[in-house]
């Protein structure tokens, strides 16, 4: 980053951070404390609210002492710009750690959700309502710590200027703003900000937003109905007491949510419980900083689990005692001469050069010609076999069974397996008192390739609805023949290619080695929309632009082998390319250059082509829409 200028204020060492219309974000060191600050600058001018609120930003903050909240060090103007002087958190945004890693686990967002809980219990406690509850507005550092920031729309119950929010006026983030807020943002409390928690809770989760778009009569009806896909559906490994806290803070009506965070952070701090606290706090840490090959914090070890294990323990002995009482040389002593030792052995098939990890289980049953009850179902040990390579050979402990007819019933992949015999009592074999064996043995067919079941989940990758009425998949197999899915007998053991197209959709491919012993198959993808193709024309040179108020946005982009595409932030800098691929949508283009400045409104579907044509003279600037 270049250097702005040397010195502002008292302040040293200045750096360019960010710019936006009203104003820039600087880096700075200060002269007594000798650490790195923020300095957030407004330039004053137009409407004075803006002022006012950047003022009013500051007294609140200045105030404000906890280690979960950004702390505000000074304030003063200079010239005709205000400045805030602020904790410098090295690190980045929760919105940036969500964008790198898509979705976080469970434990790490019950960690974020505790510390800006508390940040929030402090706030509120002190009559002060934020209202831009956000994942931008989380700040993650590098040793792990958890900051809330920007308290620039924030509501004082201390506050006597109530210009600053007049009746009906609506201020917040839409996509995470709650229902009651778009009616009248002043008279808010608490539960808005508790809403937007869960909003963030969901978001961390599944790395998407249950209500995304700006600010349409759509989104506001879908809040006001409290329809949004669960959160489960997109990431089933969801915590279930994460996702209670979720489905809590984001009820649409006011008083069905928590009445205040103190028992959401009971919550998050039960799901943390197992956890050492240093050893969250370094994982955040290591997640920020980008480590690679890191593993997730272990659980403590628990009074009910160290219970477990030692009922575990003693299973283990029975079954051991169990053994020995069932056993060759134990158990003729019990048994008259109408029992007889029965061993089971079962030959299956090797998978693919390995043994294949597909259980099988035998059962036992009495065949008396008109039922067959069960009889026992035995444990199935691997026991070295090195006569053959291409079978594995599993073995039953030693059963002890009355003389009759018998069933054996063996399963494994798709395969099963009826065997009948008949067992004969140890008196029959003479020289062999009280020892006679009897082994039956189970061979299951050599097969490596079984019919595979398919389920389909395609839906809309922006709104997750489900488009799977007018896709169209085809399968590729290895030979290259190309079916309609429901035409194709799709099996393991090969290579498969499938396509999926619906219209108004980016095609995706995906090519899976279907492994022998998988037989069911769910293929779930989310197609994106064509994209818009946005050109600029005649962009002069040093013209600065903004698309929905910010430089990021959400661009195209090929991913993987087979090249499928989706959707990657990216920051608009100079220069600019010729053409910008948007998802199909409402925009606001806002262009800069020196004094003047220009907007423009338009709405994209999807495959649709927009040229603007730039044009700039006599200190105006224009845009046209071709």
């Amino acid at each position: 980053m270049a250097k702005e200028s040397l010195t502002v204020g008292k302040y040293s060492d200045v750096t360019l951070i960010a710019r936006g219309g009203m104003g820039a974000v600087y880096k700075a060191m200060h002269p007594t404390l000798n650490r790195p600050i923020i300095l957030k600058k407004l330039t004053l001018r137009g409407k004075s609210t803006f002022g006012e609120r950047f003022k009013r930003e500051a007294r609140i903050l200045m105030d404000f002492h906890h280690d979960d909240i950004v702390t505000v060090f000074d304030h003063f103007k200079q010239g005709s710009s205000f400045f805030i002087v602020m904790e410098y958190v090295e690190g980045l945004s929760l919105e940036g750690l969500i964008k790198e890693h898509r979705y976080l686990d469970s434990v790490v967002c019950a960690y974020i959700l505790l510390h800006a809980s508390k940040a929030l219990g402090y706030a509120h406690n002190r009559g002060v309502v934020h209202r831009d509850i956000k994942p931008a507005n989380i700040l993650l550092s590098r040793d792990g710590a958890v900051k809330l920031a920007d308290f620039g729309i924030a509501a004082s119950a201390d506050d006597t200027d109530s210009g600053l929010t007049s009746e009906g006026m609506t201020l917040g983030t839409p996509s995470y703003m709650a229902p009651e807020q778009f009616e009248n943002s002043r008279n808010v409390d608490g539960k808005a900000d508790i809403y937007s928690l869960g909003v963030m809770a969901y978001e961390m989760s599944t790395g998407k937003r249950p209500f995304p778009g700006a600010f349409t009569p759509e989104l506001i009806s879908a809040k006001h109905k409290g329809k949004y896909t669960g959160p489960h559906k997109y990431v089933p490994g969801i915590a279930k007491p994460l996702l209670k806290i979720i489905k809590k803070a984001m009820h649409a009506r006011p008083k069905r949510r928590y009445s205040s965070v103190d028992p959401l952070i009971r919550q998050a701090r039960k799901m943390l419980a197992p956890y050492k606290k240093e050893d969250l706090k370094e994982y955040i840490g290591a997640l920020v900083r980008g480590e690679k090959d890191i593993h997730p914090p272990v659980p403590r070890r628990r009074l009910v689990k160290t219970v477990l294990q030692y009922a575990a323990g003693v299973v283990c002995v029975g079954m051991l005692l169990f053994a020995a009482y069932t056993s060759t040389l134990i158990q003729p002593l019990f048994r008259n001469n109408s029992y007889g030792r029965l061993r089971i052995e079962v030959e299956i098939p090797k998978v693919q050069g390995a043994y294949s990890a597909i259980p099988a289980t035998v059962q036992l049953y009495s065949d008396d010609g008109n039922e067959i009850p069960l009889a026992a179902s035995p444990l199935l040990f691997s026991v070295p076999f090195v006569e053959q390579d291409k079978v594995s050979r599993l073995t039953t402990l030693p059963l002890f069974i009355p003389e009759g007819g018998y069933r054996i019933k063996t399963t494994w992949g798709g395969h099963i397996i009826w065997n009948s015999f008949v067992q004969p009592g140890q008196s029959k074999i003479k020289e062999q008192p009280g020892a006679w064996a009897h082994t039956e043995k189970v061979s299951v067919p050599v097969k490596d390739s079984y019919a595979v079941n398919m389920k389909l989940d395609i839906t809309d990758a922006l709104t997750g609805r489900s488009i799977i009425d007018s896709a169209y998949v085809s399968v590729e197999d290895n030979q290259g023949r190309v079916m309609n899915i429901s035409q194709a007998a799709v099996s393991s053991g090969k290579v498969w290619k499938f396509r999926i197209n619906a219209p108004g959709y980016v095609e995706q491919m995906y090519s899976l080695f279907i492994k022998p012993e998988e037989t069911h198959l769910t293929l779930s993808a989310d197609l994106l929309p064509l994209p818009v193709v946005l050109s600029l024309s005649g962009l002069p040179e040093g013209t600065e632009l903004e698309i929905n108020g910010t430089t990021f946005i959400r661009t195209y982009s090929r991913q993987g082998k087979e090249g499928n595409y989706a959707l990657v932030p990216v920051q608009m800098v100079r220069p600019y390319p010729g053409d910008i691929l948007l998802t199909p949508g409402n925009y606001r283009l806002s262009a800069k250059l020196k004094k003047a400045e220009k907007s423009i409104d338009f709405s994209a579907a999807p495959d649709q082509k927009i040229r603007l044509e730039f044009s700039y003279g006599d200190n105006e600037l224009s845009i046209e829409k071709r």
